[in-house]
């Protein structure tokens, strides 16, 4: 009797994994998940108790996330990084989110449910992993080695090591180091889901269950709220499965992923709305992630050629259509940062950073690969290979539970120049604009509630106008004077009062400045310490709201850093005496009161960044908001004299509509999930009494 008819006829992959699970097997996957949830957590356990700051690293851009955010569930506006933004344009959700949640539950502050929330990525990572291999290969002991693998060792160090090559970088603890230094926890957030989509989506296309296609949605659409590395990783498995899978039915397959992806990009579209996915886009080929060009065509023809072959010759190796999908994944994900190292070509954005994928599907490529070649060993020497893998681990975990140790050491922010000079600030500058430099911008608003001129991500910053001021600022001129020149007017452009420069001595991590003495004799200075000074900007008023003719306003976005024509002649209008004042106050997080005088001619220029969702009224009557050339709001008010102008942020039409295209499919989603349990229990219950019967 053949493999099918013995499974009644049906192909084994069609199979549903609940019909072939026994429990002595369900024991054995449970405990050797356990094991991997222990050895993780046994390596990182600092992480649920304390919190060591690393101002090196973005972490306190998300534990100000999560001590500031609140409109994880209506539309907010975010006005403390770069002139503001709505909130779901500052970054993907769902680590701050969970932060904030985790430190409201357990009563701790923000950086420490921050780190909480690391720890269990650390630690559902390689669980993840090893469900995953487990449920598609039934083979629990390979598919523990492989999580086993990516839990404690490095292959990416093998082909791209970070520093100069070295055999031993590949026992680097290399995941736990770009979490806990570094700033990958969104990232590695949805890395851990990553699994869980190729699990359920394998079963999609496999089985046609509609229970399947309604959970993978949801794996789909958590792993994008985590970051937005999980489309792109989603896409990339999807890409694999359906080359493997029910080959001869790919159309139908094609729709089914292609409409599991709708739906998932339905549930979690409010913080991918397309304005906010073209923002990203803009700011990848405008900041540091790389721009496509004509090389990006030769990176993907390298990349479809190996596909090709290996898409040929793959069934000559291997019918297992498991091993061929992790040899199309590894060639896939591991292809990015290789072209990109090696070629110094790519066709998706920071491709270095794909490293850690390239070490999922290596850890699985390398154990299911080796799978036929050691079951035909002789039983002894499987043994002994054996207690080999077994004590390499246990050196391993004792090795990487030293360096997490070293790693975890009690360090005190509040010694640390972004915490001093950040407290500094927020006494004695109360509501004014600061523009903070490098790290210190980066954790500024994990000790504080300071506006501030950058602050945010480049990634994902949504003015690319205020990216290009920010990049004068730091480097504006040839000479000092010219940069202090430039620096000046923009910083005047945009309403920041105060600016921190950090020197070549300073603890600030980056240190940006082209010439950081640019300001000495030219600003007044108002704090230093640890070569880091605070200069007071001179404004006219610290307000954000100001009188100016129609005709001042920067009409043209400036071309790159130093085109500051235009710019200067609209910071004169705005030091112009003769112009009346206008006065500004933030009520809430959605509302701006003006009060001023205006004439017909005049217009008021508001120093937040313009989105679609503000709307204004000025004396009780609707006026339309536009952008000027620095991406910022103005508005003629139309009034003759004194003028009350309110403005209002509900998010924007698009934003509204992606809100409600949420909720009906979250709520459909629940709807279906809720009577898909309710059958299932009824028919349960119907065999129970036919074979009590």
């Amino acid at each position: 009797m053949s493999a099918a008819e013995g499974l009644g006829g049906r192909h084994p992959a069609a199979v549903p994994i609940e019909e072939r699970l026994r429990v002595p097997e369900v024991i054995r996957a449970v405990g050797y998940a356990a094991l991997l949830l222990w050895l993780n957590a046994y390596v990182c356990r600092e992480m649920f108790v304390r919190y060591t700051p690393r101002m090196n690293s973005m972490q306190g851009f998300w534990i100000a996330m999560a001590r500031l955010g609140g409109g994880w569930f209506h539309s907010e506006w975010w006005r403390y990084w770069d002139c503001g933004a709505p909130l779901e344009f500052v970054y993907a959700p769902l680590v701050p989110a969970l932060s904030a949640w985790v430190a409201a539950v357990r009563g701790i502050p923000a950086d420490v449910g921050f780190q909480t929330v690391s720890g269990l990525i650390y630690c559902l990572g390689p669980v993840t992993l090893f469900v995953m291999a487990w449920l598609l290969t039934r083979a629990p002991g390979y598919a523990f080695a492989a999580a086993a693998l990516y839990s404690l060792t490095a292959p990416s160090q093998l082909f791209l090591p970070d520093a100069q090559f070295s055999l031993q970088h590949f026992w680097d603890a290399r995941r736990l180091y770009l979490m806990v230094v570094w700033d990958e926890t969104p990232h590695m957030a949805a890395l851990v889901m990553l699994p869980l989509v190729i699990l359920l989506l394998s079963l999609s296309i496999r089985t046609r269950r509609p229970v399947y296609y309604a959970v993978t949605a949801l794996a789909i659409a958590v792993s994008a709220l985590a970051s937005d590395f999980g489309p792109v990783l989603a896409a990339m498995a999807s890409l694999c499965l359906l080359f493997v899978l029910r080959r001869e039915d790919w159309a139908r397959n094609l729709r089914v992923t292609a409409a599991i992806g709708l739906f998932s990009y339905a549930i979690c579209c409010p913080w991918l709305s397309p304005s906010n996915i073209l923002a990203i886009g803009s700011a990848s080929n405008g900041g540091g992630g790389g721009s496509w060009t004509i090389g990006s065509f030769t990176a993907l023809a390298i990349v479809a050629t190996g596909w090709a072959l290996l898409w040929r010759y793959l069934p000559r190796w291997t019918r297992d259509w498991r091993l061929q999908f992790f040899a199309l994944f590894a060639w896939l994900t591991g292809s990015v940062p290789l072209l990109s190292t090696y070629l110094n070509r790519q066709f998706l954005p920071e491709p270095g950073r794909y490293k850690v994928e390239m070490e999922f599907s290596l850890s699985l490529l390398a154990l299911f690969a080796a799978r036929p070649v050691f079951a035909r060993i002789p039983r002894p020497l499987r043994a002994c290979l054996l207690f080999l893998f077994v004590a390499l681990a246990a050196e391993q975990i004792v090795a990487q539970r030293k360096f997490a140790k070293a790693l975890f050491a009690p360090a005190d922010a509040t010694q640390t120049i972004e915490y001093r000079a950040s407290i500094w600030a927020r006494d004695h500058l109360p509501g004014i604009r600061i523009m903070m430099p490098g790290s210190i911008g980066k954790w500024t608003d994990a000790f504080t509630d300071i506006e501030q001129f950058a602050g945010g991500s480049w990634s994902v910053a949504y003015n690319p106008v205020q990216q290009r001021a920010n990049e004068g600022i730091y480097n504006g001129g040839d000479t000092p004077e010219q940069d202090a020149r430039v620096a000046i007017a923009w910083l005047k452009a945009y309403g920041a009062g105060a600016i921190a420069v950090s020197g070549p001595h300073s603890q600030e991590i980056w240190k940006g400045f082209g010439h950081p003495k640019k300001f000495d004799g030219i600003l007044p200075a108002l704090w230093s310490e640890d070569d880091v000074t605070i200069y007071r900007v001179p404004l006219r008023s610290d307000s954000l709201a100001h009188v100016v003719p129609v005709s001042a306003l920067v009409r043209r976005a400036p071309s790159g850093p130093r085109d500051t024509g235009d710019v200067e002649k609209y910071v004169a209008a705005l030091e112009d005496r003769s112009l009346p004042a206008a006065e500004s106050r933030w009520e809430g997080r959605n509302r701006i009161h003006i009060s001023a005088v205006a004439w017909p001619g005049q217009a008021i220029s508001v120093q937040v960044t313009y989105y679609p969702g503000w709307h204004a009224k000025a004396n009780g009557i609707s006026r339309q908001i536009e952008a000027d050339g620095l991406g910022l709001m103005w508005l003629q008010a139309r009034c003759h004299g004194p003028c009350d102008v309110q403005l209002e942020y509900d998010g924007g039409t698009e934003l509204r509509i992606c809100r409600l295209l949420s909720a009906i499919a979250l709520a459909a989603l629940v709807v279906f999930l809720g009577w898909w349990a309710i059958r299932a229990w009824l028919l349960s219950r119907r065999g129970t009494r036919r074979h009590e019967a």
